[in-house]
């Protein structure tokens, strides 16, 4: 027997997983969309991958199917064909397969608890049809929602702003644009692949490569924009989301206020900010004057290796890593001295150089708390074997498989407290929020 689900892990699902195995005769599990799964099965109290001889011998297992309930339209859309497999298993292979909707926000099964379904797994066909009946009605309801949403009284035909002219604002263009709510993503100032993407996605006419605050909010007037969605971190350290709060107060922005944005403006604040609130971060020490970077350098022990970076936006180029004492003087007189990276240089941070696996890790913010999303790993040096100089990501793959569920946690922790800080300080944090970790 085998299980197909569609669902990111939760307990209620992991126990189901896990009794299914060990009391049930299922023998194999296959996620469909989730990474984590095989992993949280692997931790105490779940377990779950041996074969089990449990079942009861006088019955036939069914096959089970979980389809966890999206949360969304958008959602749902995207994945219409899990919807579309959920109803014919219901409906062609009702006889052996057991289907069930997992409801994320009411941390439920529709149709029964877990105890039912193994009973219906194990033979039980009036628990099976209770499950059945819940998973049809919840998809007629996705459906209804659909149709009001795509063509029904309520269709909006919103334009969204996308600022930014990287592969990043790329791909926010690509996923915007599959919303039913929007009619049209304009790039500002885009570049050659959202240029010739079509269908619902162009480049800002009349900008010529511009995106600073002005040029923004003057296209948002022009073209009607109900949002905005700013991708790189420049335009959100110069404030344009504050400045589009005072000129056009009811559009949407997705990004930091400039106060929030100072924990990517500022390295030297971030570490500063971490320390204070005992949020982990390597030893470290933030310098204004370079004599003063270099004599302490020079009072380190020679086997303590450091990174050395500019404080300030370097467009993820302005990390050193020097192998050495001379080595570490030659990066703080590059990025303060020889002012290799301009402004971004004015404050020094010299670090210690930490080793291991590193991911990057973006959390969902709205000012009050946090929402980890899977973590990314990218090839951060140049040439073969990590020899060449760093650069600001050469692609990147998701989940990282260093970071495990307990991992997430702790992170996800971690910005929780970031976030619930900066609230505290005055400077609430909404957009997204990156955490490097290693």
């Amino acid at each position: 027997m085998f299980l197909q689900t569609m669902v990111c892990w939760h307990f209620q699902v992991l126990d189901l997983l896990s009794k299914s195995v060990a009391d049930s005769g299922i023998e194999t599990i296959i996620p469909s969309r989730s990474q984590t799964i095989p992993l949280a099965l692997l931790e105490a109290p779940y377990r779950t991958f041996a074969k089990s001889n449990n079942a009861q011998p006088d019955k036939s297992p069914k096959k089970l199917v979980i389809y966890c309930k999206p949360t969304s339209v958008s959602e749902y859309l995207a994945f219409s064909s899990e919807a579309t497999s959920v109803r014919s298993h219901i409906l062609s292979n009702g006889a052996t397969t057991v289907v069930a909707v997992y409801d994320v926000e009411s941390n439920a099964f529709l149709g029964g608890d877990v105890a039912t379904l193994l009973d219906a797994i194990n033979g039980n066909s009036n628990n099976q049809a209770e499950f059945a009946e819940a998973a049809l009605l919840a998809l007629a309801k996705l459906d209804q929602s659909a149709a009001e949403q795509a063509i029904g009284p309520k269709k909006r035909n919103d334009v969204v702003i996308v600022v930014g002219s990287g592969g990043r604002e790329h791909a926010l263009a690509v996923a915007i644009a599959k919303s039913p709510l929007v009619a049209k993503v304009i790039c500002c100032p885009g570049n050659g692949g959202t240029a010739v993407e079509g269908g619902k996605i162009s480049n800002a006419e009349g900008v010529d490569g511009k995106q600073d605050n002005a040029t923004v909010i003057d296209l948002v007037k022009r073209a009607g924009a109900k949002m905005v969605v700013v991708g790189p971190e420049a335009p959100l350290v110069a404030g344009l989301v504050d400045e589009l709060a005072t000129a056009c107060p009811d559009v949407l922005s997705f990004g930091p206020s400039k106060a929030g944005a100072e924990l990517e403006a500022s390295k030297a604040f971030t570490k500063d900010f971490l320390e204070e609130h005992g949020i982990p971060t390597a030893k470290y020490r933030n310098f204004t004057d370079a004599a003063e970077a270099i004599a302490y350098v020079e009072s380190l022990d020679e086997s303590d290796r450091q990174v050395v970076k500019a404080s300030g936006l370097a467009a993820g180029k302005g990390v050193l890593l020097p192998t050495n004492k001379a080595e570490t003087i030659a990066a703080v007189k590059e990025i303060m001295s020889d002012r290799a990276f301009g402004a971004a240089g004015d404050t020094c941070v010299v670090e210690s150089f930490l080793t291991g696996p590193e991911a990057s890790c973006f959390a969902l913010c709205d000012g009050k708390t946090a929402v980890l999303m899977p973590a990314a790993q990218d090839h951060k040096r140049a040439l073969d074997n990590d020899e060449g100089l760093n650069t600001g990501g050469m692609g990147a793959y998701a989940p990282a498989p260093c970071v495990t569920p307990d991992l997430q946690k702790q992170i996800e922790a971690m910005c929780i407290t970031t976030v619930e800080k900066m609230a505290a300080r005055g400077t609430p944090y909404v957009g997204l929020l990156y955490a490097g970790i290693m």
